[in-house]
Order: C-alpha cells, then sequence, then structure tokens
C-alpha cells in the first residue's frame, strides 16, 4: 500500500502537477490506466503461473474467454461515443429553438444547455470533464475515461459484468495453484498469509489486489442491474429526491392523461443543495428552507467515517441529498414499464419504447406505446405510398414500352431474320 500512494503521489503531483490526489485527475487517463495495468499482470499470472500448474481446464477456459471479453468491452466502453446531444448546425435553427421554448415558458438550465448551446433532451445531463451535453446520461466514469451514456452504457455493464466473474475465477485459480504446491518447511508465522507470501509472493500481492477491487466492482454491478430494471440512471438516482425523475425535465404522467407539465418550471419547496452534490444540476430555480437533520443524516454526513465507507463502496448516490426520499416516493416513471421491458430497452437502446435517446424532448401524452404504434403506421403508410408510387411508374413505363412494340409489331411484325 507504501508503494501504491508513493506512486500515486508521483503520478497526481508530479506527472500530472494537480493539486489534489483525485480532482481534476478525474480528466486524464490515470484511473483507466490502472484498470489497465491491473488486467495486464493478472493475464501475466495467468499464463505464466496458473495454466501451467492448475488441472482445472474447464475453469482455464472459462477464464481466458471472459478475460478476453472483459479487455473488449473495456476498449469500446473508452473508444465508444457516450451519445452526444445533437447541436442545431447553424444560427437560424438556434434562434427558432430558443424562440419556442421561450413561447411556451420553458427556457430554463433544463431544457437548455448554456454551454453546448443546445437543446437538452430528457434524461440528458451536461458533463463538466468532458463538457458535452450526454443523452440518458448515467454518470462520468474515470475508471473508463469516459462518459457512460445511451451509447456504450451497454458496454460499460458487460465490461463490470466480465471483470467481476473474471476476479472470482482468477482467485479461485490462484487458490487452487497455492494448494497444490507443498508448504515450505520454514513457514513459522500465519499460515493463511505467510505460506503464500512464501510460495509466490508477486502472485500473492496480485490476488489480493484482484479481491480488493472485487469490492466496489460487485457493489457497482448489482447496482447496475437494479437501475437498468428501474429505468434508471445513476444522475436520476441521485438526485430523485430533488428533481424528481429524469432530472425534473420529465413529464408528471405519461399515458394517464398528464397535462405534461416540466417539473423544472416549477417551485420545489424545500429542496436544498448540498455540498456532496457535485453532479446534480441544479437550474430549477429552488427555494432553499431549513431543514431537519435525522440521525441517519448525521451519521452519512460528508467527512464522517460511514460517509467515506459509502463513497468507497459507491452507495454514496442512495444516501446523497434527498436521494433516499425519493427513492421511497410513490412518483411514477413515465419511461418504466416494468422490470421485463426496461431490461429490453436498455439492450436495444430506445426501440422496445421506440424513442432515440438524444432526440426525445418530450413524453407523449399518449404514452410511448401509442407514439410507436403511431409512429410504425406511419412508416408503413409512407412505405405503402412509395411501394404504390414505384408500381405506378413501372407500370407507365411497361405501357409506353408495350405501345412502341405495338407500333413496332404494326409495321412489321416479328418476322424470321432471314425473311428481314
Amino acid at each position: 500500500m507504501a508503494e501504491f500512494f508513493a506512486m500515486h503521489h508521483i503520478v497526481t503531483r508530479v506527472l500530472l502537477n494537480k493539486n489534489t490526489y483525485v480532482g481534476t485527475v478525474n480528466q486524464s487517463p490515470y484511473f483507466a490506466g490502472i484498470i489497465a495495468g491491473s488486467m495486464l499482470w493478472v493475464g501475466y499470472c495467468w499464463i505464466t503461473r496458473l495454466v501451467q500448474q492448475s488441472e482445472s481446464h474447464a475453469i482455464n477456459l472459462a477464464f481466458a474467454i471472459i478475460f478476453g471479453l472483459c479487455l473488449y468491452n473495456f476498449f469500446r466502453a473508452i473508444t465508444l461515443d457516450p451519445g452526444l446531444c445533437p447541436r442545431p448546425a447553424h444560427d437560424g435553427e438556434l434562434k427558432a429553438i430558443i424562440e419556442d421554448l421561450a413561447s411556451e415558458g420553458r427556457l430554463n438550465g433544463q431544457t437548455f444547455c448554456i454551454q453546448c448551446m443546445a437543446r437538452k433532451p430528457l434524461r440528458s445531463k451536461h458533463c463538466r470533464v468532458c463538457d458535452r451535453c450526454v443523452s440518458r446520461s448515467d454518470h462520468h466514469c474515470p475508471w473508463v475515461w469516459n462518459c457512460v451514456g445511451a451509447n456504450n452504457h451497454r458496454q460499460f455493464l458487460l465490461f463490470v459484468s466480465t471483470l467481476v466473474i473474471d476476479i472470482v475465477l482468477f482467485d479461485y485459480l490462484v487458490y487452487e495453484y497455492f494448494s497444490s504446491i507443498p508448504s515450505p518447511d520454514s513457514a513459522y508465522c500465519f499460515a493463511l498469509l505467510c505460506e503464500p507470501a512464501l510460495k509466490d509472493a508477486f502472485l500473492l500481492c496480485v490476488a489480493l489486489w484482484s479481491a480488493l477491487q472485487l469490492t466496489w466492482t460487485s457493489v457497482l454491478l448489482v447496482t447496475q442491474y437494479w437501475q437498468v430494471t428501474r429505468q434508471l440512471t445513476t444522475f436520476e438516482v441521485s438526485n430523485l429526491g430533488r428533481f424528481g425523475f429524469m432530472g425534473g425535465r420529465g413529464t408528471l404522467a405519461a399515458g394517464s392523461g398528464g397535462a405534461g407539465v416540466q417539473m423544472g418550471h416549477r417551485h420545489h419547496h424545500g429542496a436544498h443543495q448540498q455540498n456532496g452534490d457535485t453532479d446534480s444540476e441544479a437550474e430549477g430555480g429552488a427555494h432553499k428552507q431549513p431543514h431537519k437533520h435525522t440521525f441517519c443524516g448525521t451519521l452519512t454526513a460528508p467527512g464522517t467515517c460511514a460517509a467515506f465507507l459509502l463513497n468507497l463502496l459507491g452507495l454514496d448516490r442512495f444516501t446523497r441529498g434527498r436521494a433516499a426520499r425519493g427513492l421511497t416516493s410513490h412518483a411514477r416513471n413515465p419511461f418504466d414499464f416494468g422490470a421485463v421491458r426496461n431490461c429490453r430497452d436498455f439492450w436495444s437502446m430506445g426501440k422496445e419504447l421506440g424513442v432515440e435517446y438524444g432526440q426525445v424532448y418530450d413524453v407523449p401524452l399518449e404514452g410511448f406505446d401509442e407514439a410507436k404504434k403511431r409512429k410504425e403506421a406511419e412508416r408503413g403508410d409512407l412505405e405503402h405510398d412509395h411501394e404504390g408510387s414505384g408500381s405506378s411508374r413501372s407500370k407507365s413505363l411497361l405501357g409506353k414500352l408495350s405501345m412502341r412494340m405495338g407500333m413496332g409489331s404494326g409495321r412489321r411484325g416479328y418476322e424470321p431474320l432471314n425473311q428481314v
């Protein structure tokens, strides 16, 4: 741990010349390099030690396949576009967008991004690290050096899933490797760590480092799958009690005759912004009022040991601000259609609901199902009209051709070549 802290100090304070150990380091590929280096050493230990000594051929094969999938999805999560929101092509389009929002009384920070000078789709967020608006933004992940949005969220979830499975398989192979080696006679200390250290200290360090990563990756994996089944993102969970679903940019009801009121244009009494909510968007005009501190709120306050553990495990998103109150509320999420359909919508990138998250600005009053049926019907009518125009055009061409052939046959007919 001392060597790791020394390396961390040299990289952050000397090479990157940063003032803090975390802070703006998120803008650099430092944390992604830690993941890549860890996977490199794990693969090195497996090739040079485990695959030669272990007799579990099936587990070795499974580890190799999952390790390859983990590397591939890690690379894809870094390189894929997370889903940038479209910007106006020219000043005339920008002027029209601003005039439309202003005439509807919805020109505010929750429907229009000042940094990008573009309209914000529902469930989008402007990332201050990447300086761009991301559609269906989940969070900015320094471990993949990229935002996690609509286009690369599936690759990110596959990366975390294969990473957790690979860590479990690797630790099992390490345990099997140490069990197959005879114990040295000079081991007089605690057998749980001293004997493996005497057998192979480097492999033991890599195994312990991998097991340490299993703590936060397993929590991240469970929370991500839970959010997928609930049709939620990390940003929405963190701000659910303050701005409602979709960061306060959705309608109050979908498919139930809702009026489609923008929640961001309302005044939410009692909404307050805490110092820990650094990623939340507070452009809704909230009135601040004194609030009472509960026992749980005091226990998880910033700077306490419980807050540090929650932040380390990634569970602070459920306790930060008013997230816990929002999770227990009975407000309806207009994008939630049950666990099965939510999962299908996630893996199909919005095809289940018939939406394109980079261009959805309002929730249909009739609901997503009826809107999808209407779009499919309109698309079918357009295809039918196109086929009808194509068939009529082909019929006219055939008619002209037959007329010309008829005129020619009236003069000569189909006479044999020798007669001609």
